[in-house]
C-alpha cells in the first residue's frame, strides 16, 4: 500500500492568507521556505508559493517578537524574554501563561557551525542577565531540572541560562 504523499498546499495557504494580513513572520516564512524546498512540488503548490512570495514582497509582516507578544496576550499571558535571530532559524523565549507558570523555550538551528550556535546562546545569555537584573531575578546556583512549566520567573531564565551553557546539545 502506497503512502499518501504530504501536501503543503493548504500550509502555502494559510500562510498566504496571514501574508496577505502582514501578520506571517519570519519564522513561518522560513519554515515554509524549508519544507517547499525538500519536496517534489506539484504545480499547484508551485503556484500557491510563488503567489505567497509575491505577497511577501508587497506587504510588510510582523516581525517574529510582534507575532509572539501578540500570541501571549490573546491567551492571557506575557512575554518575558525572547531574541530570534535573523541571520539563522534561531530562538529564544521566556513566557508567563495566564496561570502564572512560567516556560522556557530554545531551538539553535542545526544547520549553523558550532561557532554560530555558541556565538548565539552567549548572546542570548548576554541579554537575558541584563533582564534578569532590571526584573530583579536573581540566578540560581543550584541546577534547575527541565521541566515545561516553572513556578517562578527565576526558575525559568535560570533554567534557560544553564541550558544555554551548553548549545551543542541545544536541537532545532
Amino acid at each position: 500500500m502506497r503512502e499518501p504523499q504530504y501536501s503543503i498546499l493548504v500550509d502555502i495557504q494559510d500562510a498566504t492568507e496571514r501574508a496577505k494580513q502582514g501578520k506571517l513572520a519570519l519564522y513561518w516564512q522560513r519554515t515554509i521556505q524549508r519544507e517547499y524546498r525538500c519536496k517534489k512540488v506539484t504545480p499547484a503548490e508551485q503556484q500557491a508559493y510563488e503567489q505567497l512570495q509575491s505577497i511577501l514582497s508587497e506587504v510588510p509582516q510582523w516581525s517574529d517578537e510582534e507575532e509572539l507578544h501578540h500570541d501571549m496576550e490573546n491567551i492571557g499571558g506575557k512575554l518575558w524574554f525572547c531574541h530570534f535571530w535573523i541571520d539563522h532559524n534561531s530562538m529564544v523565549q521566556l513566557t508567563e501563561d495566564c496561570n502564572g507558570r512560567f516556560h522556557a523555550a530554545y531551538v539553535l538551528d542545526t544547520d549553523t557551525s558550532p561557532e554560530v550556535r555558541r556565538e548565539a546562546a552567549q548572546l542570548a545569555q548576554k541579554d537575558l542577565k541584563k533582564c534578569m537584573q532590571k526584573w530583579g531575578a536573581a540566578l540560581l546556583d543550584a541546577p534547575v531540572p527541565e521541566q515545561m512549566k516553572y513556578a517562578s520567573l527565576a526558575e525559568a531564565a535560570s533554567h534557560l541560562m544553564q541550558v544555554l551553557n551548553d548549545p551543542e546539545n541545544i536541537t532545532g
